[in-house]
């Protein structure tokens, strides 16, 4: 599937807030001190991002919540040690609730396996993370 035809329609306008390659490094930088719930929970809202048959209003939700995972400064700053990504956790467990209906088990698979590629052998869900 050709990501960037799928998410043309939906993040038009809003680049300078979110894109792939933006949400990428910062899941690649800020990632790891996430907690492994949240973590996969971010990658799944990506995959679920792409899905053609993920709602419209739904697509423009996660836009918003990666967006602001994208965000260094926001209601607590991303690089205060413990609790900086505390408010990312919060907002991307809301959108998952909002959400959850139309998440299938192929987007959360595909968020492991991007962890996977990511973050080699330091990703280890040694616990099945059900969001």
């Amino acid at each position: 599937m050709d990501e960037n035809f799928q998410l043309e329609p939906v993040i038009r306008g809003k680049e300078k807030h979110y894109t792939p390659n933006k949400f990428l490094n910062k899941l690649r930088k800020a990632g790891l001190n996430l907690g492994f719930k949240a973590l996969h929970g971010v990658a799944t809202l990506y995959c679920a991002l792409k899905s053609p048959n993920m709602p419209k209003e739904h697509k423009l939700m996660i836009v918003g919540v990666l967006g602001y995972f994208i965000l260094p400064i926001d209601l607590i700053a991303d690089f205060l040690p413990a609790v900086g990504l505390a408010d990312d956790t919060v907002i991307i467990v809301k959108a998952i609730s909002v959400v959850y209906a139309s998440i299938t088990d192929e987007m959360k698979e595909e968020g492991h396996e991007l962890l996977k590629k990511i973050f080699g052998e330091n990703y280890l869900p040694s616990i099945e993370y059900e969001i």
